[in-house]
């Protein structure tokens, strides 16, 4: 007498078919974490270089409309390379320079205070009562942002 037996568990193939599916939904879940990852980390740099030229610009336009004068011709404040601006009488001396850590370094009476996180550079051109104030933030792929400064309350430097 025979008995058909029935038999438990998975074959081979079906195994085989299961791994191979398993597999597929693995690498496509991979593909959407490794995009929404990159897309994050952009958009997290966007913010940090967005908000390092929003924190210099509160400084630098303060100070600069402020100054008694202006440095002639372009400035650029970089690692090395610091400007110093002179305002209210009696004068008060503001230096702003880039430190090692990329850092805008906003020194006033001997005191320095971190004006801003994530500058590269700050570039200042003036022509006249126009002057234009180009911050290059840290941030890879940022760009630089340009901003113009006018019509002093107390007139031109």
């Amino acid at each position: 007498m025979t008995h058909a037996r029935r038999q438990r568990g998975f074959t081979l193939v079906e195994m085989m078919v299961g791994i191979a599916i398993l597999s597929i939904v693995s690498v496509a879940m991979a593909g959407t974490f490794l995009v929404a990852t990159r897309a994050v980390s952009n958009e997290a740099r966007v913010i940090a270089a967005d908000e390092a030229v929003s924190e210099a610009s509160v400084w630098l336009t303060r100070d600069l409309n402020s100054a008694n004068a202006l440095p002639g011709g372009p400035v650029t404040i970089s690692a090395g390379n610091p400007l110093t601006l002179f305002y209210g009488s009696p004068a008060v001396a503001v230096i702003y320079s880039v430190d090692n850590n990329r850092d805008l370094v906003r020194t006033v009476g001997g005191a320095p205070g971190t004006a801003a996180r994530g500058i590269t550079s700050v570039t200042i051109t003036h022509v006249g009562c126009y002057a234009t104030i180009t911050i290059q933030p840290s941030a890879s792929g940022a760009v630089a942002a340009t901003l113009n400064v006018s019509n002093r309350p107390g007139g031109c430097w």
